[in-house]
């Protein structure tokens, strides 16, 4: 069985962080791009493996990604 999630990829210092706005918690880490994907990429066949074991529904995306951007806000006077 296939599932798509959408995921969200951002450089903090020197690390890449990947999640799934679908499902807190999984998460991937790697000090590229391609290593973060990869990590998430385990993490949620981790996460539904665990879920068939258990029993658990597996979430459906409920996310359409429908823009991506940076925002810069400036607070204070």
């Amino acid at each position: 069985m296939r599932y798509r999630y959408p995921i969200v990829i951002v450089r903090e210092r020197r690390e890449f962080w990947a999640y799934i706005p679908d499902l807190p918690g999984v998460y991937g880490r790697g000090m590229t791009r391609r290593a973060a994907k990869g990590d998430i990429r385990k993490a949620l066949k981790l996460y539904i493996g665990d879920c068939r074991a258990v029993g658990h529904p597996i979430p459906e995306s409920a996310a359409e990604v429908v823009d991506v951007d940076t925002l810069l806000v400036a607070v204070g006077s």
